[in-house]
């Protein structure tokens, strides 16, 4: 009899444990990183276009190679190394997987409201204006959740995210890259012209070491920057830097025994671009603008790689797969949940 009620004392203390303990997750937001390079590399049409690329030779040597394989993997080996083995990839639309934003606005403010509070709101987010978000997001609903309280930050390299997420509303520490005081550099990485996000996986790797955030948001920019710049060449190279930082980030919390096999990292943008020479702008007006993509790997992500025939997957999707992750409750203001991703899912 005492065995049993031992055994069953250590059940409850086992499963009390297991409510209480919140997975790990690291959130990290592209502005304007187009699909196309993520699944292909650098653009056939722009690489040696000199309208949009100062060195010609230079840019072919760094990022050119003859297959669209060869060219993502030289562009962003972490994510066709370690990702690809991890998790699984929606969103590339050379192999039938179509991933989109359900907004009519297809720039950033929306992306990022549709992104985190799991539905479009065209009637009151229409522009990129620098104003609180009048939707409860799901990084709020991280901060409410007994488990992340206090445990939830945010990082950014454009200002008006803080809003897009409602730090502010809901007491979330949100860091804005300000100087390079405390730059993280990576042996081999030139990050000349793209230190904006550099100091922002920065402050971020920093702050996973020294104050193990269950709940990290990450928002990084200079892919937009460049392509409004009409700099195909700094484009690339920021999709570059982006890509080491994050191996950095991924090797920082997997050999920290806070984070190791217990965090679950999630990847988006929050629009697309135009085909072309249009790369330098998105809008409802221009094609391409809505195609978005999803990755995901780690703790709990089944390794499927790169998903094909599947979709249409919706941005609107993201703040629901965060909640699944995460085990939060969150519903958007309108009352409608949308589904997680599931990659298996073939809609029409």
């Amino acid at each position: 009899m005492k065995k049993l009620i031992f055994v069953c004392i250590a059940a409850c203390t086992m499963l009390f444990s297991c409510k209480k303990a919140e997975p790990r997750i690291v959130i990290i937001s592209f502005d304007g990183l187009r699909w196309q390079e993520l699944y292909s590399g650098a653009d056939t049409a722009l690489v040696t276009d000199t309208r949009f690329v100062k060195d010609t030779t230079a840019l072919k040597a760094e990022f050119w190679r003859d297959t669209p394989e060869e060219r993502r993997e030289v562009l962003a080996p972490f994510y066709w190394s370690y990702v690809k083995d991890h998790g699984y990839m929606l969103g590339n639309r050379y192999k039938n997987s179509l991933m989109q934003v359900s907004n009519a606005m297809h720039f950033s403010y929306p992306g990022y409201s549709e992104m985190f509070s799991g539905y479009p709101d065209d009637e009151r987010i229409s522009s990129n204006a620098d104003k609180a978000n009048p939707n409860h997001t799901v990084i709020e609903a991280l901060q409410e959740d007994s488990r992340y309280k206090g445990k939830t930050l945010v990082y950014c390299s454009w200002e008006v995210i803080r809003n897009a997420v409602n730090v502010g509303r809901a007491g979330i520490p949100a860091n804005l890259r300000r100087t390079t005081h405390n730059l993280i550099e990576i042996p081999g990485l030139d990050i000349t012209d793209i230190e904006r996000d550099a100091t922002t996986f920065s402050g971020a790797i920093t702050s996973i070491i020294k104050d193990h955030p269950s709940a990290l948001y990450i928002g990084v920019g200079d892919t937009d920057k460049w392509g409004h710049n009409e700099r195909y060449d700094l484009y690339l190279k920021s999709i570059h830097v982006q890509d080491a930082y994050i191996r950095k980030l991924v090797e920082t919390c997997e050999s920290d025994p806070y984070y190791k096999g217990k965090t679950t990292y999630v990847l988006t943008c929050d629009h697309g671009r135009g085909d072309g020479p249009q790369f330098t702008d998105h809008w409802y007006t221009i094609p391409g603008s809505d195609k978005t993509w999803f990755m995901t790997f780690g703790a709990g992500v089944p390794a499927l790689g790169e998903t094909t025939d599947n979709g249409p997957f919706w941005t609107k999707q993201f703040a629901a797969t965060i909640a699944k992750i995460t085990g939060i409750d969150f519903t958007p203001d309108n009352g409608v949940k949308p589904e997680p991703f599931d990659p298996t899912f073939k809609g029409e």
